[in-house]
């Protein structure tokens, strides 16, 4: 009796645990037409150019939030101006359209989680969610609420048995977005479990008509070639008029020798927004998530490319902008004189020219006192050899000499030619004069009684009298 009992417990524990693991997740892949009426109910009543690229860019949720705050910083650009106005930004065409309306972005933008769903159902169910515009446009006609204005046309016809009600402008030059309650608008709503989502406009909104039946419109906006989007209601689908699209994105012009083409969301531009829908996250999240690791990587090489990795300090002091007599005066900075008192720099400032005696130096007196430090070696080098410098000394301001590492190296040969001649002229001039040659070989005593003090061979700065008191 037990074993019978098992044979058919077993199977339906099994069918229950498939159940289970598999049943949730279908739940939330699958939304009915109560949820799908709910997210659609505020924007199914707009223009069908308007009303697909809005599904399209919902897709962008990022994309959408950016665009807002561009909006909101830029009240007074509206229409095709305001879209040429964001050419440049790296937001997927759709969401560069929705600019032209900012009483539209602004709402997208104030409603974010809202976006984000309608863009996952849109790419989940494309079917049900051009059904569920249909569905909620003849609901609106019945009610009394859509109808042919002086603002905007509605067309029905009967295709296969189904109603198709089309929305377009009355002026093709001019669009006007509609407002409405959608708890007025629908008359009864069908689904008491999902009440119709609204989002009405902020306040100040200017509108240029009243309420009538429960929907107004906003004024007009000169949206020429900001409308390049359809909705292809015979295939459930979206698409794009490529010349209107060529004429306004002109950084991504689409094939020209066809009239229309079909939408295809692209990945790589969702940014960090991962798709809620398991179904959709299959299909596109991994496109999407190497596309952000693309990116990552791209900008890492681009940071190192612009020096972004050690030798700062060591560069510094290459470059003799560094004030520490004992480390510098090694280096061919310090072979010029340039530095002062025999002390490490206290900070990345002094080694950038804050001139000497290991004192930091405000940024404001880095070029003056990197000035005085040059006319004291300029002195100090004319006081041992006789010859100036050219820039210092005679009334001369302008300094002519080459910047960066090519003037370190310009000055450096200059200063070792002028003092092998100065070394020249001085020792034809004390030939036969045995006095001047006693003084100076004691005077070459002392330096060499120096030189055996440091403990080591003499800097070129120490040979050129530069420098003196970097010794320990």
């Amino acid at each position: 009796m037990s074993h019978r009992l098992m044979r058919v417990v077993l199977p339906l524990l099994m069918s229950m645990a498939v159940s289970l693991a598999v049943g949730p997740a279908h739940a939330q892949a699958k939304l009915d037409n109560g949820q799908i009426d709910q997210l659609l109910a505020p924007i199914a009543l707009y223009p069908d150019a308007l009303l697909s690229q809005v599904l399209m860019a919902s897709t962008y949720p990022s994309d959408v939030a950016a665009a807002a705050q561009w909006s909101k910083s830029n009240a007074s650009l509206s229409g095709d101006a305001a879209v040429k106005a964001v050419q440049g930004e790296t937001w997927d065409p759709s969401v560069q359209s929705l600019v032209a309306f900012p009483s539209v972005i602004d709402m997208m933008g104030r409603q974010p989680q809202w976006v984000q769903s309608v863009g996952d159902a849109f790419l989940a169910q494309p079917d049900d969610v051009m059904n569920g515009v249909q569905r909620l446009r003849v609901q609106a006609q019945k009610a009394g609420s859509l109808k042919t204005t002086p603002q905007q046309k509605v067309v029905t016809q009967q295709s296969g048995g189904t109603t198709i009600v089309q929305i377009e402008p009355a002026d093709p030059q001019v669009v006007y977005v509609p407002s409405y309650n959608p708890t007025v608008v629908y008359g009864t709503w069908p689904y008491p479990a999902y009440p119709p989502a609204y989002y009405p406009p902020p306040p100040g909104s200017v509108f240029a008509t009243s309420l009538v039946a429960g929907i107004g419109f906003g004024l007009g906006v000169a949206a020429v070639n900001s409308l390049w989007g359809g909705c292809d209601w015979g295939h459930h689908d979206v698409n794009i008029n490529v010349n209107r699209y060529n004429n306004i994105n002109v950084n991504r012009q689409l094939d020209v020798n066809r009239s229309n083409v079909n939408w295809q969301h692209n990945p790589a531009a969702r940014g960090n927004v991962p798709y809620s829908n398991p179904a959709v996250a299959n299909r596109y999240d991994g496109q999407r998530q190497q596309a952000l690791a693309n990116r990552g990587q791209a900008g890492q090489q681009a940071g190192q490319r612009l020096g972004e990795g050690g030798g700062g300090q060591q560069a510094g002091q290459r470059l003799g902008q560094g004030g520490a007599g004992q480390q510098a005066g090694q280096q061919p900075g310090r072979q010029l004189g340039q530095g002062g008192a025999g002390q490490q720099p206290a900070s990345g400032q002094q080694r950038l020219g804050a001139g000497g005696g290991g004192m930091q130096a405000q940024p404001g007196a880095r070029d003056g006192t990197r000035d005085s430090a040059r006319d004291r070696a300029a002195q100090s080098f004319q006081g041992h050899t006789g010859q100036s410098i050219a820039g210092h000394g005679g009334g001369m301001t302008a300094d002519p000499r080459p910047a960066g590492a090519d003037r370190q190296r310009a000055d450096a040969a200059t200063a070792r030619n002028r003092s092998q001649i100065a070394n020249r002229d001085s020792a034809l001039r004390d030939a036969g004069n045995g006095q001047r040659l006693q003084q100076q070989g004691a005077r070459m005593g002392q330096q060499q009684g120096g030189f055996q003090r440091t403990g080591g061979a003499p800097a070129h700065g120490a040979v050129m009298g530069h420098g003196g008191h970097g010794r320990r």
